[in-house]
């Protein structure tokens, strides 16, 4: 019996020569990818337009390149900051929701690298629900906006507007972003305009 065992010993010794030679396998974790990489390579994959601006100037060419490109004539507009950058363009804007409206220019409260989504608020839509805003946004934002996940999103909401919290909160674009409004089901057309920090 023992002699056996020998011979099965022998037989896998034989095999293995001196001369192989092994890959090494690599088992440690991956490098972590950044939140702003992550959300742009989520919201980019979901059909959205990532533009990253280094300056509110290089912004405002993207809002001209893209109001030509999209050969928009009309824009809803309700924040005062993002209307000076319409004003300098001299892009025609309402503060109302109209049919005649081809886009709307909002800010946002956060963006979500868990999924590439942008979250909206009613104080960003003037009140009114996405149904009622045209199907085409260009959003305004800065990387201090990201978040890992809607929990994060809504405690940094919670935290900067603790007294004057927004309603309406609902996110579009992203990856498997569910429709929350539900009457508009075409999926929305997203312009996003990341500009560094001040």
């Amino acid at each position: 019996m023992s002699n056996f065992w020998g011979k099965i010993k022998n037989l896998f010794q034989s095999n293995v020569s001196e001369e192989d030679t092994y890959d090494e396998i690599d088992i440690s974790y991956p490098e972590e990818i950044p939140l702003d990489e992550k959300f742009a390579n989520l919201f980019i994959k979901a059909g959205g337009h990532f533009l990253y601006c280094e300056t509110i100037s290089i912004a405002a060419e993207y809002v001209k390149n893209i109001v030509l490109s999209e050969k928009i004539s009309r824009m809803i507009c309700f924040d005062p900051k993002l209307q000076r950058i319409l004003n300098t363009l001299g892009v025609n804007y309402i503060e109302y929701p109209s049919a005649s409206a081809d886009c709307s220019f909002v800010g946002c409260e956060s963006l979500v690298a868990y999924n590439g989504s942008i979250v909206l608020s009613s104080h960003q839509r003037g009140g009114r629900g996405i149904n009622e805003l045209p199907n085409t946004f260009i959003v305004f934002s800065n990387p201090s906006q990201i978040e890992v996940n809607l929990k994060d999103a809504m405690t940094t909401i919670n935290k900067n507007k603790s007294g004057h919290l927004p309603n309406g909160i609902t996110s579009i674009g992203g990856v498997d972003a569910n429709q929350l409004d539900g009457e508009n089901t075409q999926k929305p057309i997203i312009y996003l305009l990341l500009v560094e920090d001040e």
